[in-house]
């Protein structure tokens, strides 16, 4: 092998580059060749994985205008009502709550490629811990792994996706999730109802006996004052008695609108969410992307080979110029080598011995 010309002027030589490449192309082929080997491999040995995917839209929550967003409409302007804890991210990050986890990792699934055996969740993964507390730890951050979400802002649908290797697992656990958030959603409406009930029941005592006050002191004036009409402070105090329990009925007849609507919300179970892709699972297990995984397995075995192959070369070059730095670094290789080796050769003369 002739010696490479590593410097033309200031630079490295496109010939000596191609040189170096076309006298190590067999080492770099061997590189190329264990990197797609390994990529190989790796495929190979991960399992096959069957995806359940599902997608819905979350409803928003009702919310009745107010007085301040009604007269805002009539000017043209618009009042936002919705809540902003139903936007599309909420639900990403409660896919992967432990709120909703924590039920499936306790939860039995029947495994029908196991003949139909229903098996604990922490007993199906393997998931061995002391105690049931960390094992359910456990469990929630397995299902945090295995499960995918996703959102779209413009049209507010939430994708799901669960990976196990057993298509029937993947189904149920995509249901349940499904399930848990509907859930969720009644749950947290019908509280929030709950709450909304009591604040107004307060209020419509306290408006009923200001209206009952309201009302006695029309009903006194009036019966002390039957011939007012002649007097114009009498007729004045007449009509702002009527506008204080005019006022006074409006406002009792808006809370107990109210009231009613979050009585029919408290008790309410309709769905919360749109699903428009119900859970399901393919027959076939997903792509593991073999072609792709050994192309890059050969690209980086080309690049490490073409490294090496030019580091060598480097080396063997600075040596026959007597490069003190180069000396000093492959000193230092060969010690590191040494300290490496050092405890296999003492087992090896405790086995001899």
């Amino acid at each position: 092998m002739t010696e490479v010309e590593w410097k033309d002027g200031d630079g490295i030589s496109l010939f000596a580059v191609g040189t170096t490449v076309l006298q190590n192309r067999w080492r770099i082929a061997r590189w190329m060749l264990l990197g797609a080997v390994a990529a190989a491999l790796w495929v190979i040995s991960r399992p096959a994985l069957y995806s359940a995917s599902a997608s819905f839209v979350p409803q928003g929550v009702e919310a009745r205008s107010s007085g301040l967003a009604s007269l805002a409409e009539r000017f043209g302007v618009s009042v936002p009502t919705g809540n902003q804890s139903q936007s599309p991210e909420f639900y990403v990050g409660l896919l992967k709550s432990p709120v909703l986890l924590r039920p499936i990792a306790r939860d039995t699934f029947v495994v029908e490629e196991m003949g139909g055996q229903r098996i604990a969740f922490l007993d199906l993964f393997y998931i061995e811990a002391e105690g049931t507390r960390r094992r359910e730890e456990q469990g929630v951050k397995l299902l945090e792994r295995i499960i995918q979400t996703s959102a779209t802002n413009t049209t507010r649908v939430v994708r799901l996706s669960v990976a196990t290797l057993w298509p029937s697992v993947s189904l149920a656990i995509a249901t349940s999730l499904v399930n848990a958030v509907n859930a969720f959603n009644q749950r947290t409406r019908q509280v929030q109802a709950a709450a909304e009930r009591k604040f107004i029941e307060g209020r419509l005592a306290v408006v009923g006996a200001e209206l009952r006050e309201a009302e006695d002191r029309l009903e006194h004036f009036l019966a002390t004052n039957r011939q007012f009409a002649g007097s114009p402070e009498l007729t004045f105090q007449s009509e702002r008695l009527q506008r204080d329990v005019t006022l006074q009925q409006q406002v009792f007849t808006s809370l107990t609108q109210s009231y009613e609507e979050v009585r029919i919300r408290e008790v309410r179970d309709t769905p919360v969410i749109t699903v428009i892709e119900p859970p399901s699972v393919p027959t076939t297990p997903e792509p593991r992307g073999l072609g792709i995984r050994v192309l890059i397995g050969l690209m980086l075995g080309g690049f490490v080979g073409v490294v090496t192959a030019f580091a060598s070369g480097v080396i063997s070059h600075g040596r026959k110029e007597g490069n003190a730095e180069i000396e000093e670094f492959i000193g230092a290789l060969s010690e590191l080598k040494s300290e490496m080796l050092a405890p296999a050769r003492w087992v090896g003369e405790r086995i001899r011995r």
